[in-house]
């Protein structure tokens, strides 16, 4: 369970549920491998049921993915609850597969689309189809925006009357009163406050867009030389978007912050000027 908006989302739900609401709630998950950190260590410090399960893996693999859908399937059996609710992609159609057999009433939340723009047509066929599968193997679908729910539609997932739109909430507190001021964060990465920032805020990965911002670099650092990128989070793609940065002649205009805790992200936004949220 990698550390990302999702994933985050799903996590303080299952957290307020157990806390405030008193449920009884279990978290199945697979292991958090990557460089984009875990949320597991605050899983299991609020107390909460978490199950990782090595079976499931991100990647695409049609005989792993059938041990994780036999892992995920013991675990409902074992467990009887009286709703599923399912996230992300892979684990969302697994997990609704299993609840299906299992004749166990089954919510599913879309946080982004499983079948998506500079995709491969096989794998965005094959994601497509199989949402088309899985919106049968359940009551109802969350989607996190009207956008989405239409994208899902036009795709001839679901029914209409099968979605309803809650956008994710999320606590604003510490962007309110950030633990380190704008002058430290800027310090620690060597900028002044002279320097216009324009920063990002996501894993290094793909469909994030950061791309489309590294692209775009050259012709605003031409009509703009004091601006400095600030690139928060880590990911798999870092090495190629620093050869990129390095190609393009603007390594010192861009900063890596690596992987940060949740909790401190609201520092490094207060060190920005202007957020790029560029996304495909």
């Amino acid at each position: 369970m990698i550390i990302g908006g999702a994933q985050e989302n799903t996590v303080f739900n299952v957290d307020d549920q157990h806390h405030l609401f008193h449920d009884d709630v279990c978290l199945i998950t697979g292991p958090g491998l990557g460089p984009e950190g875990t949320l597991e260590r605050f899983a299991r410090d609020r107390g909460l049921d978490l199950r990782v399960l090595p079976e499931l893996q991100r990647s695409l693999n049609p005989l792993q993915d059938l041990r994780a859908y036999r892992a995920i399937k013991r675990e409902l059996r074992s467990w009887r609850p009286d709703i599923v609710h399912t996230h992300s992609s892979k684990a969302g159609i697994l997990g609704r597969l299993a609840a299906h057999r299992l004749r166990l009433p089954a919510v599913h939340t879309i946080h982004g689309a499983a079948f998506h723009y500079g995709q491969r047509w096989p794998f965005h066929t094959a994601y497509r189809l199989a949402e088309r599968l899985a919106a049968g193997w359940c009551d109802h679908i969350i989607s996190v925006c009207n956008a989405m729910t239409q994208q899902y539609l036009a795709a001839g997932i679901g029914r209409p009357n099968q979605y309803t739109t809650i956008y994710s909430g999320m606590d604003v507190d510490g962007f309110l009163h950030p633990p380190r001021t704008r002058e430290e964060v800027r310090a620690s990465l060597n900028l002044g406050d002279q320097d216009i920032v324009i920063g990002k805020v996501a894993r290094l990965f793909h469909l994030k867009g950061h791309h489309f911002l590294i692209e775009a670099a050259p012709k605003i650092v031409q009509a703009v030389p004091e601006v400095r990128f600030l690139l928060v989070g880590d990911g798999i793609l870092r090495d190629r978007f620093e050869a990129r940065i390095h190609q393009l002649g603007l390594r010192d205009h861009f900063r890596f912050t690596g992987l940060v805790p949740p909790d401190q992200v609201s520092s490094f936004v207060h060190a920005m000027d202007i957020v790029a949220h560029t996304s495909e």
